[in-house]
Order: C-alpha cells, then structure tokens, then sequence
C-alpha cells in the first residue's frame, strides 16, 4: 500500500489520470445504470434536473478549487486550516442560497415535468459539494492519491446503491435522488478520516479570505447564470419544442462529450496550482511558458483521442444502451468538434483566475452565453434534433476568436501560432515511446 501511495505522490500524472479514469467510471456507472432502469422520457426529466444541478458547477469551481488553491497552496497550515474552513462556511452559504431559490420553484410547481425533482435539489447539491470539499483540498495540496481513495469509496457505495434500486418494484427518480444522497452523505463522513478535520474545525474564521472568496464566487454566479443555462438551454428547448426522448438522447450524447473533456481537466488538474505558484512568485516568464507548455500538451492528446472516439463510439453507445440512443452518436460527433475548442476556454478560466483578474473570462462567457441562448431556439426550430448541437459548435467558435484576441492584445501571447508545436510534441512522444521499448527490449 505504501509503495502505491508513493507512486501516485511522485507521478501526479498517474494519480490525476487515476482521478479521472474512476470518477469517469462513477458517472458511466450510473448512466448505464438510469437508461436501464427508466424508459427514454423519464431518463429525459433526469437530464433535466442534473442540468439545473449545473448552475452550481461554475459557483463551486470559484469557491472550491479555485479559493483552495488561491488561498491554501504553499501556505503555514494554520492558514491553510484557517482557509478550508472559510471556504466550507461560504460553500453552505451559497448553496443554501441557491438550494432555497430552487426549492421555492419546485413548490410552486413552475416546471410541473420536474417539480419533483426539483424540491430534492438542495440535500443532493448540499451532500455532492461538501464531499467535493474534501475532494478538492486534497486536489489543492497535491495529495491525489487521497481522492483517488474517497473515489474508490464511492464506486463501493454506488454498487450498493444500484443493487438495491434495483431490487425494488418499479423505483421512482426520486427514489435514485434520495440514495444519491445519502450515498454521498456516508462517503462524505468516511472521507473526513483523510483531514486533520479537528484542526480545521478549530482554525479561525478569516473573514478576509471570505471577502476574496466572495470575489471569485460573484464571477463563478455570472458563469453560471449565463454559462451554465445557456449550455443547457438546448435541452429545456428540446424538451419544449421536440420531446422527452429527444432531450434523453441529447442528455446521453452530452455526457458522453465528458469522456473527451475529462483528458484536459485532469492535465489542468495539475496545472492550476502550479502557476498559481509561478504567479505568485512573480515568476511572470515561467508563468506564461508552463501556460504554452500545458495547453499545446493538451491538444497533443485530445486530437487523436477525439479521432478515435468518433470512430469506435457508436456501437458502444448502440450496445449499452440500446437503439433507441442510436442518434445520440451523430449529435456527439458536432458536439466533439465543438469541444476541441474547449480546452483553450478552461485554461484562460485558470489563467485570469491565477493572476487575480477571473472577470476577464466572466465576460467571454456571459457574452457568448446570451449569443447561445439567442441562437439556441433559432437552430432547433430550424433544423429539429441536429439544432440541438449546432449553437455549441457556433458559439464555441466565437469564443475562440474571443480568447485568441485577448491573448494576443493583452498577454503577447499568440495561441494560433501554437499549432506548429505539435508535430515537436508528437516528435517527443515518439522518441521516447521509442527509449521504452528499447529499455523493455533489453530487460
């Protein structure tokens, strides 16, 4: 056990990687699992509400990962203890907040599809974001093989879980809400043995660091307002204009996008702390350069991967989840080409987040967002399902001209002019694909 917790501490790659291979797998897991359980139009109203649970994603970035990192990295532990805390405190602010505004819909019963679903909301956002606090310190200290061991957890207790929905007669969403739930309220507390939680719990309040978090959180609400429920709107409209089942297969084609997404996360994974370091330090040339390095590695692996998924992807989706998804492939295939423009916005997030400025990329998204938005109901009206996919792949495009811009007029950094390094990347791979075998060769 000792030596593979070495190995996860001295490769961070691996561990990263291993991060993203298992909570790919707990997603799938349960994705397999609901298109099983459920007929098309219920696994529609799924979707539905995990897109209303994405309003809180941008918000938790701002105030967990990014607020950990900002404020906890290289840092005393007092302060550190002192900064997991504030952190906590303003994460059940804010999603109670948001959990009260969701609840209030559900009660009034505005979208009667989902009300359901909707007044579960705050125990499932509540119990998924305090476990994503633990998640996220041990991310923020470079400590990955913990979360990799709080992943194993939860592949455990979904096993569990799934086994015992699926024993009962005819189970309800609701049903799924409440176990998820509590599946994360149990890997929650079993994830609390990997803090020094009594130190934390006795660490000061900094309403310093609040205020900042405070901050980054106002620029992660922008986001979400406009980022989130516009990057879903395709599916509220779907679900208006077309049906259930059509929202059902663009939920499904979505999620398998993250397949593709999760390769340049876990490699930001890396990143983030590390030029929050170099900024802080004033290392500005380092900075930019490990920024250049980072995002050229990234494109040097989704290209290919998108390549080979849009080509082995269908039969898989075909035979786990049957014909009836069939069409989520070809909506996948423009959703993949939108995605490769992906990374570049994720990394300027970083990037304006590390040098104190996250408004920058605020503005990029709530502007692209309302151009979606607009565009959203024009495309699916026009064209059916295929519509549902065709405003990313638009919008997407005018971000990237968007980012290239900023980049070029404020930073001197010309990302267009990255391209010509990857042939050298591929070069790098190759030579040293070439040393492996021929070490493994002579042993």
């Amino acid at each position: 056990m000792k030596l593979l917790i070495r190995q996860f501490t001295e490769r961070p790659f691996l561990s990263s990687i291993t991060i993203t291979v298992s909570e790919l797998f707990i997603n799938y897991s349960l994705l397999l699992f609901i298109t099983h359980l459920f007929e098309a139009s219920v696994v529609g109203k799924w979707f539905l509400f995990l897109a209303v649970y994405n309003v809180s994603i941008n918000i938790r970035e701002g105030v967990l990962y990014a607020s950990l990192v900002k404020f906890s990295s290289g840092k005393e532990a007092d302060v550190q203890y002192s900064s997991f805390k504030t952190v906590f405190v303003s994460l059940l602010l804010i999603e109670g907040i948001i959990g009260s505004i969701i609840l209030t819909v559900g009660l009034f019963n505005l979208f009667p599809e989902i009300s359901s679903l909707l007044v579960l909301y705050p125990i499932y956002s509540i119990t998924n974001n305090s476990l994503k606090w633990i998640e996220n310190i041990h991310k923020s200290n470079r400590q990955l093989h913990k979360t990799v061991l709080i992943n194993i957890f939860t592949i455990i207790c979904l096993g569990l879980l799934c086994y015992g929905l699926w024993q009962l007669q005819q189970p309800k969403l609701e049903d799924l809400i409440w176990g998820l739930s509590g599946m994360y309220t149990v890997v929650f507390f079993l994830s609390l043995s990997t803090l020094p939680i009594f130190k934390i719990i006795k660490s000061k309040f900094n309403p310093k660091t609040f205020k900042q978090i405070i901050f980054y959180a106002k620029q992660g609400t922008l986001k979400a307002i406009f980022g989130t429920i516009a990057s879903r709107m395709t599916l509220f409209i779907s679900a208006g204009l077309l049906s259930l089942e059509v929202t059902a297969v663009l939920g499904l084609a979505q999620r398998y996008l993250i397949i593709i997404l999760a390769l340049g996360n876990s490699i930001q994974l890396i990143f983030y702390p590390k030029i929050v370091v170099l900024f802080e330090s004033g290392q500005l040339n380092k900075f930019k350069n490990e920024f250049k390095k980072t995002l050229v590695r990234v494109y040097s692996l989704i290209l290919p991967l998108s390549l080979i998924f849009m080509i082995v992807i269908k039969p898989i989706i075909i035979f786990l989840h049957g014909e009836v998804y069939a069409d989520a492939y070809y909506l996948l295939v423009i959703l993949i080409l939108s995605s490769l423009f992906n990374p570049l916005g994720a990394f300027f997030g970083s990037y304006t987040n590390a040098i104190g400025k996250p408004q920058h990329s605020t503005n990029v998204v709530v502007l692209n967002s309302c151009i979606l938005i607009v565009s959203s109901y024009f495309f699916i009206h026009f064209f059916g399902e295929l519509g549902t996919v065709l405003p990313s792949l638009f919008t997407e495009f005018i971000g990237f001209i968007l980012i290239t811009y900023y980049f070029i007029k404020r930073e001197k950094i010309n990302i267009v002019s990255l391209i010509y390094f990857l042939p050298k990347c591929y070069a790098i791979y190759f030579r040293k694909g070439k040393q492996m075998l021929f070490q493994y060769s002579n042993k």
